[in-house]
Order: structure tokens, then sequence, then C-alpha cells
């Protein structure tokens, strides 16, 4: 088998690798970005190391919060570097493969998260039914879940939340979402899928309802958020206008339904209503801790960074939370200073030194507003996908111009 033929076959299963090991999606990795070096050899022009530079402003970031570690713990994480490769060789990857790899891989993770969220719903369902009234804990379970379960229900709606739905593999259900939330976009802002309009619909209710079942609010709201944008771009289409007017109704319908989502939703609120903040009452309560904690660093620590080993421990100290701040902002601050924090807003916005369009904007839109409430750039999912797609638009070949769908098909 050629070369070109083994890096075609791993480039489209880069991205559901990512979703279901995250094991395999390293060696794969490695393996595109050994071969990409390999291949590439002396193609590099000067437009693509001037992206380049602005594509690694985050990294630079990383490195300057690992060299102060030095400074405050004697200590320097090279795990945080080997973690972030993709950071440094996506670009590669990217660059190397053509045109109509980069689109069926677009393709392939579309039908692949369909299939995988489509299963995963069966299975919880007909578990639903199975185990109607009976408490079991899984991987992801908590005491709350029992609030998730009832007796008196035709289903049991815990074999339906997060805690139960990922049963089968290690998956963060804020990442799924995201996941999620990004397919629905290819498919109302591209001409990606050569399906018709209805099937295109029926996948984005599919990943709607996978969405709220899941549970994640900056899911639900990122999702909202895409829809109605949707909708105010297709305003002067009295059809379109009532078909995506319906469809943002979809998630508050089921938001209303089903149980465990509305608990999580609940449980936001409360936390966010209240001056006194309980530990055990919800994740939101531990975000809202966390981010409060960097009132308790000092300005020099604030404005020229700690370090990351020595910021996680005293947040540790402060709170009792042994947990990064989610919130890639905050973390980057106190981790590396005011510096960091400015390259990380520009990396954030680096697409657009490639394209200005809509499709671009609302992807780092999502990006920016997931950032407020995960690390993603500090765990694997966030670090693989988001580099993933910004290689895409920055070091890509797609078709992207000024319109409300893009043809990214076209040559």
């Amino acid at each position: 088998m050629r070369i070109e033929n083994i890096y075609k076959y791993l480039f489209i299963l880069l991205l559901p690798s990512l979703v279901v090991s995250k094991a395999a999606n390293s060696v794969i990795f490695v393996i595109l970005a050994l071969l990409s070096i390999f291949l590439f050899k002396d193609k590099y022009t000067k437009v693509f190391l001037k992206k380049y530079l602005f594509f690694i402003s985050f990294f630079i970031s990383i490195v300057i919060g690992l060299i102060l570690d030095l400074f405050t713990t004697n200590d320097f994480e090279f795990k945080e570097i080997t973690k972030r490769a993709s950071f440094i060789m996506m670009p590669f990857v990217i660059y190397y493969s053509r045109k109509e790899i980069q689109v069926l891989s677009l393709k392939i993770f579309i039908y692949f998260l369909t299939l995988l969220s489509s299963t995963l719903i069966i299975l919880g369902f007909v578990r639903s039914v199975i185990n109607r009234g009976v408490i079991i804990y899984g991987i992801w379970d908590s005491k709350t879940t029992e609030e998730f379960y009832s007796h008196e229900r035709i289903l049991n709606w815990g074999e339906l939340s997060y805690n139960r739905l990922f049963l089968y593999f290690d998956m963060h259900p804020t990442y799924y979402s995201l996941f999620s939330v990004i397919v629905v976009l290819l498919i109302l802002f591209t001409n990606i899928l050569s399906i018709g309009k209805k099937r295109q619909l029926a996948m984005v209710i599919l990943h709607m309802i996978m969405i709220v079942l899941v549970g994640s609010k900056a899911g639900i709201f990122t999702l909202l958020f895409l829809l109605i944008i949707k909708l105010l771009t297709e305003i002067t289409k009295k059809k379109q206008f009532v078909t995506f007017a319906v469809l943002i109704a979809i998630p508050v319908l089921f938001i209303i339904i089903i149980p465990s989502t509305q608990l999580r939703l609940k449980k936001a609120v409360v936390s966010l209503s209240f001056k006194e903040i309980n530990l055990k009452n919800s994740s939101t309560n531990e975000r809202i801790i966390l981010w409060k904690s960097i009132k308790d660093f000092n300005r020099n620590e604030v404005i020229l960074g700690s370090g990351y080993t020595y910021s996680r421990q005293k947040v540790h100290r402060l709170t009792g939370i042994d947990k990064n701040m989610h919130n890639q902002y905050l973390q980057t601050l106190i981790s590396s200073g005011l510096i960091g924090f400015i390259l990380l807003i520009f990396f954030l916005f680096s697409p657009l030194v490639s394209h200005q369009n809509l499709l671009v904007k609302i992807f780092i839109g999502i990006i920016g507003f997931n950032l407020l409430f995960e690390n993603m750039l500090d765990r694997v999912w966030g670090i693989m996908f988001i580099s993933f797609f910004y290689s895409l638009f920055i070091f890509g070949k797609l078709n992207l111009k000024q319109n409300s769908v893009f043809n990214l098909n076209k040559k």
C-alpha cells in the first residue's frame, strides 16, 4: 500500500478515534505527524511560516507557564508539552493533506458521530425500559443520580442521562456536546452532505436531542446560539425561517420533558442565585468557587504568572478542590500571566487571519464561549479537536467564501 493511501485512511480516522479512544487517537496522530514531516520535506512557504507563528501563540503561552514553574516549584512538567504536540504538528498534518481528504474526513466525522449518538440513545432507551425504577450507578454517577430515577415514571430517565449514556467509553459531557454542536454547524452552514434537506434536518434534530440528554449547560447554550444565528440568516425566507424557529423550540421542549437535564439546569440557576455557595450542590458551584479564588492571587502572580504547577497547588489550598480553574482565560492568566493571556486571545482569533467569514466566526464564538467553563486547551479532547479545526481553517484547502452556506466541495 502506498504511503499516501495510509496517510489518507489515518487522516479520516483522526476525529472519530478522538471520540472513542484517546490512546488510539494519539497513535494515529503521531503516525500522521511523522509521515507529514517525511513527505513534506522542503515544501514550506513564507505564507505557511507566517501563519504558523499565529497558530503556535497559545503553545508559547504554555511554555511561559512551564518556565515559571522552574522558579516557583523548581519543577518542569514536560508532559504538558507532549500533551499539546498537536499545537506544533497539526498544521503540517493538515497542510500536506489534499482537499478531498479534508472534506471526506469531515463527512466521516459527521456520519460517525450521528451513528454513535443514535446507538447511545437507543441503548439508553432500552435500558430505561428494562431498568425502570432501579438505581444503577455507573462511572459518572453520584448521589444526585437518585433524583433522575422514579418509580412513577414510564421510563428510567437516569439511563438517558450523561451518567449512563457514556457507560461504554470514557467521555466528558461538555466535550461530546461540543463535538455535536460543531456537527450541527457543519450541516447547517455548509453543503458538505450530499443528502436531502429533510435527512439533514433529521440529523440535526438527533444531535439536538443528544446534547439535551447529555445535559451540558455550555452545549445547550451554544446550540441555541447556533440555531438563532441560522434563524437570522434565513429571516427573508419565510419557509426556512419557520423551520428554524421550530428547531429552536425542540431543545426547549426536551429540556422541559427530561428530568435529568432539568435537574442540572435548575442546580446551575440556584448556584448563580445565592452568594453562599454549597460545594456539594452542583458542578456550577465548584466552578464559582474556583473562579473566585483568583482574587487571592497577588498582583505579580496575575500580571507575571505563577506557573502551571504552582497555580494549581495554590487553587487547591484556597478552595479544597483539586481541579483546574474550569476557565481557560483565568487559568492562563494565573499560570502564564498577562503575556500568556494575550497569546491565548491571539490564538483564539488566529483563524480570522486566513478567513473573514461567518462559519469561522461562529466556530470561534463557540470555542470562546466554551473556554469560559472548561480548560479545553488543557485536555486531549479539546486540544486535538480545536487544533484540528483551527489548522483546517488556517492551513487547509476548503472553499470558505462570505456566504451563509459554504460550498466546501467546490474547487
